[in-house]
């Protein structure tokens, strides 16, 4: 079975770690603003990942207060995607 290379579209990418970020003022990811960073052009590959079961989480900027809460199996959203600055992760049962 062969794997196709895509080149994935800049709109709605963080111009940094190019994760989604749709209408968010910054990633989650990396903290850098929307519309800013080099966007350069990457490759994204399909593949598998077996691991644990997605986990619930709360995210809570550290200085807008803003909460989110995600399911996955890893998750490294560790900025507001309002405001940038750092946030806090904890999970829920």
């Amino acid at each position: 079975m062969s794997r196709t290379k895509l080149i994935m579209p800049t709109k709605d990418r963080c111009g940094k770690c190019h994760a989604y970020i749709g209408e968010d003022a910054y990633c989650r990811y990396c903290g850098t603003k929307a519309g800013t960073g080099t966007f350069l052009p990457f490759l994204n590959e399909e593949g598998c990942v077996y691991g644990p079961p997605p986990i619930d989480r709360e995210h809570k900027c550290t200085s807008c207060g803003y909460t989110w809460t995600t399911c996955r199996m890893i998750d490294n959203e560790e900025f507001c995607p309002k405001c940038g600055s750092p946030a806090e992760m904890r999970e829920l049962l």
